[in-house]
């Protein structure tokens, strides 16, 4: 009888970092670099009033640069270690065919053999910077 190992879970600060680092570069650049996805990598991505997959590294990516064709910036994050992976929570900056683009998101990953192996992402949805004109007008937050 053979046994397939199991995968190694996360507890290692240091790992949770590194990825989450790569993973902002990958926001950043729409290029994911090496070591940050599993190529049999699950995506489960929910926006508002819609929710997509895909089973592969590949997918996943394509995911991405379908909603976000271009490059951007994450001027915040926040990052906390779970047992099996870590929490990201970012903002995104970006422009698009001459607009300026926000939105904030809440990605769950699960960490095995080092990388990121399922990611699960909740998107608020994309503001355009009418939206978020509105929004400052009409909202005072304590924190940015």
């Amino acid at each position: 009888m053979t046994t397939t190992p199991a995968p190694t879970t996360l507890t290692d600060t240091a790992l949770a970092e590194e990825l989450a680092g790569k993973l902002v570069r990958f926001l950043e650049t729409n290029t994911p670099p090496d070591g940050l996805f599993a190529p049999d990598l699950f995506t489960d991505f929910t926006m508002p009033l819609w929710r997509l997959q895909a089973d592969t590294r590949d997918g996943g990516v394509q995911l991405r640069r379908a909603g976000h064709p271009g490059g951007g910036r994450v001027p915040r994050t926040r990052l906390d270690v779970t047992g099996t992976g870590f929490l990201l929570e970012v903002e995104e900056e970006w422009e698009d065919r001459g607009r300026r683009w926000y939105c904030r998101e809440l990605m769950r990953c699960d960490v095995a053999d080092g990388v990121v192996s399922q990611i699960s992402v909740y998107c608020t949805g994309d503001w355009d910077e009418e939206t978020v004109a509105r929004h400052a007008e009409a909202v005072h937050l304590v924190r940015p």
